[in-house]
């Protein structure tokens, strides 16, 4: 005889999703961008609000420019297990332009999600600014005092982070299936301007 556990049917698989990287130049002609994750068609954004999700993305509305489509496939997610993942590190309050920022949580979603890192050309400009900021308190002046550094982001480190985020990422996933393979960043990736 079977036993009661044998006799439940087997878990539903996660339902599937297209992972989508969007991003906007902030000011045409300078390297510093605007970024966020689609999945599907929910958008995902960090601010000062922390995880922001809207339907379609949003968050570039108000940009100039034109917009970037980085498409990266589909695949089976636990929406639930991506939020629990990544909205406790990104929570509202946290933000900080130059160190803890929307390329910090698009750079960490799709590690999670994918495997690869935000490629390094959209967070030129914020890398720099750190440096600059941090040793000779430049971009505060430039901003004229409107940049000041969130003691809430002093312990971000982005690094450290995905160390700990890529043990995690398996648990975004269905629990039969094994991750989509790591893809290669840069021009591997399908990209759109829309």
């Amino acid at each position: 005889p079977r036993s009661p556990a044998s006799r439940r049917p087997p878990p539903k698989p996660r339902p599937i999703f297209r992972v989508q990287l969007v991003v906007t130049a902030l000011v045409p002609g300078v390297a510093a961008y605007h970024s966020s994750v689609l999945i599907g068609s929910t958008e995902y954004a960090f601010s000062v609000r922390g995880v922001v999700k809207n339907e379609g993305p949003m968050s570039h509305a108000s940009l100039s420019a034109e917009s970037t489509y980085v498409d990266f496939g589909v695949m089976p997610i636990s929406i639930q297990a991506f939020e629990a993942t990544l909205f406790p590190r990104f929570a509202p309050g946290t933000y900080d332009l130059l160190r803890k920022n929307c390329n910090s949580f698009s750079d960490m979603a799709l590690l999670v999600l994918t495997g690869t890192r935000l490629d390094s050309r959209y967070t030129q400009a914020e890398n720099i600014g750190k440096v600059a900021d941090r040793c000779l308190s430049l971009v505060q002046a430039l901003t004229g005092g409107r940049y000041v550094p969130n003691p809430q982001a002093d312990d971000f480190d982005i690094e450290r982070l995905a160390k700990e985020l890529g043990t995690q990422r398996p648990a975004v996933f269905d629990a039969g299936a094994a991750p989509p393979p790591r893809r290669p960043s840069g021009g591997a990736a399908a990209q759109a301007r829309v």
